[in-house]
């Protein structure tokens, strides 16, 4: 039985028409040939490049309208999909035409630097389409460097180790018994309370963790305001966040 293939979806804040003639645009400043252009699809044909070590590949991307301007669906026709090829293409996109789920401005607000659209990418491709991140550090899992991500959904834990990053946690807000934040020499630490056990985070940035610690608190009460208390309960008050320990139950 063969496995459906892999598809990339980028959504962009521009018309279809607009991001047609972008990704076209951008697929032949990086070297590839934009064999057949339709209503739908851009069929790409990446050249052989002995010199480059690059591989023959072909990809597809089909265009809809979307809620934010346009979807794009990658696909590659055979094999597997090239995200390397991808970057190439959307690192050469024009500034300001790509949707990031509000990743640059949580980095932004948390004073991390991302680097380029490859990190970017690692991260968004992780995210469902209408999954907005809220705050973001960088720290350690055990020994492995990644992206913590508190998005509108979950909390994610990313590795930091570009387009082939693997999700080292995936804990969605209901899940989370408790969330504390504290500090070392080291760096902040996130401990995370689930029912299989707990998990620590370390070596975060100064004020990473507490962006996070506070984005779920404002989450966790958007949330509450549409789930009806029950009759005779009533909750208790949300700790405060002090500098050395926040805790959310």
């Amino acid at each position: 039985m063969t496995s459906a293939p892999e598809t990339v979806l980028w959504t962009m804040l521009t018309g279809v028409d607009a991001a047609r003639d972008h990704i076209r645009s951008a697929a032949v400043e990086s070297g590839f040939r934009a064999a057949s252009f339709d209503e739908d699809c851009i069929n790409i044909e990446v050249p052989f490049s002995l010199r480059k070590r690059r591989r023959a590949a072909r990809l597809t991307a089909t265009v809809w309208p979307s809620a934010r301007g346009a979807g794009v669906a990658w696909t590659a026709d055979p094999g597997a999909l090239n995200h390397e090829y991808l970057a190439h293409i959307e690192e050469t996109l024009p500034e300001g035409v790509m949707y990031y789920h509000g990743l640059k401005d949580a980095a932004l607000r948390a004073g991390l630097s991302l680097g380029g659209r490859t990190e970017l990418r690692a991260v968004v491709r992780a995210l469902a389409r209408d999954e907005t991140v809220r705050a973001i550090g960088k720290g350690h899992l055990n020994e492995t460097a990644g992206y913590i991500v508190l998005t509108t959904r979950r909390l994610l834990v990313i590795e930091a180790s570009g387009l082939g990053s693997r999700t080292l946690l995936d804990a969605p807000h209901g899940s989370i018994e408790a969330l504390s934040l504290g500090k070392r020499i080291t760096g902040e630490t996130l401990r995370v309370a689930l029912p299989p056990g707990p998990i620590v985070i370390s070596r975060l940035g100064h004020g990473e963790g507490h962006g996070i610690v506070k984005s779920y608190r404002e989450e966790k009460k958007d949330r509450a305001r549409f789930v009806p208390s029950s009759v005779g309960h009533r909750s208790a008050p949300d700790p405060e966040i002090h500098d050395s320990e926040v805790t959310c139950d």
